[in-house]
């Protein structure tokens, strides 16, 4: 009964649970990951221009998926370095 009484009193108490070992990751690599708008085309459009409307958005949205990876590889280094 005694211990039954310890516990409702709150003097039980669990140890306490461990420290966490999450690590906050910037978003700035998220920020680089912008999608990219496809080009308007329409029937009254040069067909060759509206290629190299493609040909354009397409390298701009390579050159995002670049630069993202190339962000998150600095942030793995700098993570397993022990900074943030």
């Amino acid at each position: 009964m005694l211990s039954l009484l310890t516990i409702l009193s709150g003097c039980a108490h669990s140890p306490a649970a461990p420290a966490s070992t999450s690590v906050q990751i910037s978003r700035s690599c998220e920020q680089l990951a912008q999608n990219v708008d496809a080009p308007d085309v329409s029937i009254e459009i040069d067909p060759k221009l509206a290629v190299g409307e493609y040909v354009v958005a397409l390298d701009e949205a390579n050159t995002n998926l670049t630069a993202t990876r190339t962000c998150q590889a600095n942030q793995r280094q700098r993570l397993a370095k022990g900074r943030t």
